[in-house]
């Protein structure tokens, strides 16, 4: 049974987990990146590469735009997707 995937990345991980226990679709559950973790808008992608590859991209994005988020979401044109900030729990 395959529960996901948290691969280092930079100074953060992605995670990644599969549709579901038999899919060989997968999807980002989220991008951790300087202590905040990033959920995107769900989509499913063909391979856990693939997924991870783009969660990567969406990483870099997010570090080169970090002052672009406001009340916890934004708007990623490149991809053509939202982001949104998961609240850290204390």
């Amino acid at each position: 049974m395959n529960i996901g995937i948290i691969e280092s990345y930079n100074s953060g991980f992605l995670d990644v987990v599969p549709e579901g226990e038999s899919s060989d679709y997968w999807q980002i559950a989220a991008i951790h990146i300087n202590g905040q973790a990033y959920c995107p808008t769900p989509r499913l992608y063909r391979s856990e590469k693939v997924a991870l590859k783009l969660a990567a991209q969406i990483y870099d994005w997010l570090a080169d735009h970090e002052g672009e988020i406001s009340n916890g979401a934004c708007n990623c044109e490149k991809f053509k997707l939202i982001l949104w900030q998961q609240p850290k729990v204390s």
